[in-house]
């Protein structure tokens, strides 16, 4: 039987109005290569202006984070919307370029009405419409601090992607790149795409991208290494980041529109391969592969996003290389997910995910082996969970059970629903740790080969991902398994360190490290009250 609504139907017709906003936009009259080259042109446009007013790295991340997500629907809108193929605009439309606008801010102000109505379809929050007003419930606001954990402390995720490449460290580069590019009539430019350039930009990018690709480089999917994609990503990186230092030299040489005509690259599909192939040093076949999977909408993916298919096919010849985009991507990360998505490489994902969750074991049994504790993992008894691992101080009569958890750290809202049932089931195992414990159970005891006089806490480690207040326990911890680590490292004290869990001393606090702030989204007449959060440091955030 299907389950009731957790939305009313009055909010259901105000959804349905609010998705249905996008289409008094002019661009989804246009054919899609003109649509969408037009809105990522303004986008690129956007994105710089963005970053030139950013001055800390906390507020570079949100802004890296809050640029993706806000080309999601927007692109997505005109790839349902618009007929498919198209020119691709050889002249500036100010009208085009008003309404690329309009859909750029659009798309900003439906993410949270999306993220508003997600939640309360899956229960985790309550809506109420007061006139044109949706209001969550206050309840959903409480516990901010675990949402802004994941913010602040993403400098230290080994899988997530640098958020834009440090344009000041390619100096001899830029001279290369510079010295090759010609203003033509005045508002179009051109410039070589060198293979010499390429391979320095290529050898320079390399080292910033050795946390984002954190998986073993031989790790095979079903039609190409994770290798060979590394080679691929890095080759099209390096093209797209030359084309942005060349718009920026076309600036500076005062060309029209600020060079909006050629702020994107658009190879033909055989002159993208060829290049490619030639950089990279991946054969053909392998790199077409990494093509279709990476091509906006190509393999079954039913609602696509540019930051998982960042190659945006515009017509039958022509693909639209957006450099920000490219430049702003965690690219190991973002693989994983499409890959999941699709039914054929599902199962090599599961793989993936039970050796990951095994390197995380190996990661504190390897970094930790100096500091005097023991280690047990395995089997218990037939009513219990598997022990993931087990760290033990005999001298400190202490013992703290680790429930481990590995996946990719959710990036949408749907995603967030979805992890965090996985964080909830770590703490529910956790529970019958505790409760095991308290019983005195013997097969738990003889396992851990400790007594009812030690003192037994438990923890969810997570590779990437914490969860909201909604799934927490305060008798569970969650905690990511970098700072775990770092602190059982600088206290060597495994008591000190299970206070320091059990207090939540881990976590960012209001007022001082961030600020909740409000904001009201509007769109029509209809408008959301909701809250995130805002850094107030500059830095990293990695308390031990």
């Amino acid at each position: 039987m299907k389950s009731p609504d957790k939305v009313s139907c009055e909010l259901r017709k105000v959804e349905k109005e609010i998705d249905n906003h996008y289409k008094s936009n002019p661009l989804v009259e246009l054919p899609f290569a003109t649509a969408a080259w037009s809105l990522l042109a303004f986008a690129e446009f956007e994105s710089l202006k963005q970053v030139s007013n950013v001055s800390t790295f906390q507020e570079l991340e949100t802004q890296s984070d809050n640029f993706i997500n806000e080309l999601k629907e927007p692109m997505f809108w005109l790839f349902r919307a618009c007929e498919q193929g198209g020119q691709i605009p050889s002249t500036y439309d100010d009208d085009v370029f008003q309404a690329s606008w309009d859909l750029f801010k659009l798309g900003k102000k439906y993410q949270w009405f999306e993220a508003a109505y997600t939640y309360a379809s899956n229960g985790l929050i309550k809506l109420e419409l007061e006139g044109s007003t949706i209001q969550p419930a206050k309840e959903f606001f409480k516990g901010m601090e675990y949402q802004a954990y994941g913010r602040l402390i993403k400098a230290h995720q080994t899988d997530e992607g640098i958020s834009l490449i440090n344009v000041d460290d390619f100096h001899s580069v830029r001279e290369a790149i510079s010295s090759s590019v010609k203003v033509v009539k005045g508002n179009r430019f051109s410039h070589k795409m060198n293979p010499r350039v390429v391979s320095d930009v290529i050898k320079t990018v390399s080292p910033g991208y050795d946390m984002a690709f954190s998986l073993p480089p031989e790790w095979r999917f079903s039609r190409y290494s994770l290798e060979d994609f590394r080679k691929v990503f890095e080759a099209i990186l390096a093209m797209a980041f030359i084309r942005f230092i060349a718009w920026g030299v076309a600036r500076e040489k005062e060309c029209g529109n600020m060079g909006y005509l050629d702020s994107i690259y658009v190879p033909t599909h055989n002159e993208l391969l060829r290049r490619v192939a030639k950089y990279s040093g991946v054969p053909d076949a392998k790199v077409l592969s990494i093509f279709d999977d990476l091509t906006y909408g190509n393999r079954g993916i039913l609602h696509p996003d540019p930051a998982l298919q960042p190659l945006i096919k515009l017509n039958s010849n022509h693909y639209a290389i957006m450099p920000s985009l490219w430049m702003s991507l965690s690219p190991e990360r973002n693989l994983t997910v499409i890959l999941n998505r699709i039914p054929s490489e599902r199962e090599i994902y599961a793989e993936l995910v039970g050796e990951q969750e095994e390197f995380m074991k190996r990661r504190f049994t390897t970094d930790l082996s100096t500091e005097g504790f023991q280690f047990i993992e395995g089997n218990v008894s037939s009513d219990l969970p598997d022990i993931d691992l087990a760290i033990i101080r005999d001298s400190e009569k202490a013992c703290l059970l680790l429930e481990l958890k590995w996946f990719i750290g959710p990036a949408e809202f749907r995603e967030v629903i979805d992890k965090s049932k996985a964080i909830k089931k770590g703490v529910c195992q956790s529970l019958k740790f505790k409760q095991a414990f308290a019983a005195s159970r013997e097969p738990l005891l003889a396992k851990l080969e400790i007594d009812t006089d030690y003192r037994l806490e438990t923890v969810v480690v997570s590779q990437n991902w914490i969860g909201y207040a909604n799934v927490q326990n305060p008798e569970v911890p969650v905690i990511l398994a970098d700072h775990l680590i770092a602190k059982l490292k600088a206290t060597e004290n495994l008591r000190s360190t299970m206070d320091w869990l059990k207090n939540r001393e881990y976590l960012p606090k209001e007022g001082k490290d961030f600020e909740v702030h409000g904001i009201t989204s509007t769109i029509g007449k209809w408008n959301l009250k909701w809250s995130t959060t805002r850094p107030l440091i500059k830095d990293a955030f990695f308390p031990l």
